[in-house]
C-alpha cells in the first residue's frame, strides 16, 4: 500500500450520555459509544476497515473534506476533529 497514515475529519456530538462520531466522507465508519475514549478508538478502527474494504473492491476512496468547510455547517453541540489511523495495522 502506498500510504499508511490517513486522517479524516469527523463531527463529534454528545447525545443522551453517548458520544457520536460521524465521518461525513465515509459514513459507514460512524461510531456511537457511551465512552468517548472508546468511541475514538472504534472510529480509528472503523476508518481503517472502511478504507481497506473500498480499496480491496477497487472502489474509489473519497478524499477527506476540508474541516473548515464542515465547521461552517456545524449544529449546536457539535465539534470538528480529525481521526487518524494507520492502515498498515489492519
Amino acid at each position: 500500500m502506498e500510504h499508511s497514515l490517513v486522517s479524516y475529519p469527523v463531527i463529534i456530538s454528545r447525545e443522551k450520555e453517548q458520544t457520536r462520531i460521524h465521518f461525513p466522507d465515509l459514513p459507514a465508519a460512524d461510531v456511537v459509544d457511551a465512552n468517548e475514549y472508546q468511541a475514538r478508538l472504534r472510529a480509528q478502527i472503523g476508518l481503517a476497515i472502511v478504507i481497506i474494504d473500498l480499496e480491496s473492491h477497487h472502489e474509489p476512496v473519497p478524499a477527506p473534506s476540508d474541516p473548515a468547510t464542515l465547521a461552517a455547517k456545524l449544529k449546536a453541540g457539535e465539534q470538528i476533529d480529525l481521526v487518524t489511523t494507520d492502515l498498515d495495522e489492519y
